[in-house]
């Protein structure tokens, strides 16, 4: 029996938390590849690695924070020196589309062919807000108090408080609320000169951002100027600027009917090739495969 697919309101999420634990890698050491039987959201505490989930492979490092839908074939790899150390939440979305219970040992099966459909959490499709998808990765930005509620739901989760699954639920849908309005609006500085670039970086989409410019006008050092920049927003300048032009990129394709070619050309990616590795880096699928997905979801949500 294939795994149900349920297309629901953001407001109508009712999550039920499974499992949650801190784990600390061994250096060297690997893990899967598996599958998840639950909606699974890792956040790396501290260390290094590499995540691969599905056909993509991430780095990982403190401060990023990993979505892996259920049924979605993933593997670990610790770094030599500094290996990884990852706060992991498994939880339903839909409160009750799985038998499996709080703490159950077996959420992820690393014999594929003992997986099994009927024991998986339904994945879910948002209809509102239409563009909304879970990213397979971010980086928390500094001062995300949404992350709070996270690591709390991992302390929290072996209280056998009756009050506990309504607790934890709490706190993992206060968790998910700051997530996704980060994912909406990205993370306001408190940097004024940080704010100043990335306001300039939203309104020049197309130009080419120069970190040695800024510097100067800045009366900064390059250096600075990346250090701040990174601890105000968790990306490099580079790294920013490029979520901002495939953030105009989503809407475009959501809303025109132009090509991915000339998409690219109206951003001022130097190719269509290098737009589409870099949408597909930061979406986990083509722009095609965007396009052809929220429409499908448009559709059915009418």
């Amino acid at each position: 029996m294939p795994m149900q697919i349920q297309h629901i309101a953001f407001h109508d999420i009712r999550s039920r938390v499974l499992g949650a634990d801190v784990y600390p890698f061994r250096p060297r050491a690997k893990i899967g590849p598996r599958l998840p039987y639950a909606h699974t959201f890792i956040y790396i505490k501290s260390g290094r690695g590499m995540l691969t989930i599905g056909q993509s492979e991430h780095r990982a490092e403190p401060h990023d924070l990993f979505y892996i839908e259920p049924g979605t074939v993933h593997s670990f790899a610790a770094d030599s020196q500094d290996p990884m150390v990852h706060a992991s939440v498994y939880v339903d979305l839909l409160w009750s589309t799985t038998p499996k219970l709080k703490g159950d040992k077996r959420l992820n099966e690393y014999r594929f062919e003992a997986y099994d459909p009927e024991l998986s959490v339904d994945k879910v499709r948002f209809t509102t807000p239409p563009t909304l998808v879970f990213p397979a990765k971010i980086v928390v930005p500094a001062q995300a108090e949404w992350l709070d509620a996270y690591l709390s739901v991992i302390r929290e989760f072996e209280s056998v408080e009756a009050t506990a699954p309504i607790r934890l639920r709490s706190l993992f849908e206060a968790f998910l609320t700051g997530f996704v309005h980060f994912l909406a609006h990205p993370f306001e500085p408190n940097d004024p000169r940080i704010r100043t670039i990335i306001t300039w970086m939203q309104t020049h989409l197309t130009d080419v951002f120069r970190p040695a410019e800024w510097a100067a006008t800045l009366n900064l050092s390059e250096a600075y100027v990346y250090e701040l920049f990174r601890k105000e927003t968790g990306d490099s300048p580079q790294q920013y600027f490029m979520r901002c032009r495939l953030e105009q990129a989503k809407t475009e394709l959501r809303e025109t009917n132009l090509s991915v070619t000339h998409i690219a050309e109206k951003l001022g990616f130097a190719s269509v090739h290098y737009f589409s590795r870099q949408f597909s880096a930061h979406m986990d699928e083509s722009p095609n495969q965007y396009r052809r997905r929220i429409r499908e979801t448009s559709y059915t949500a009418t």
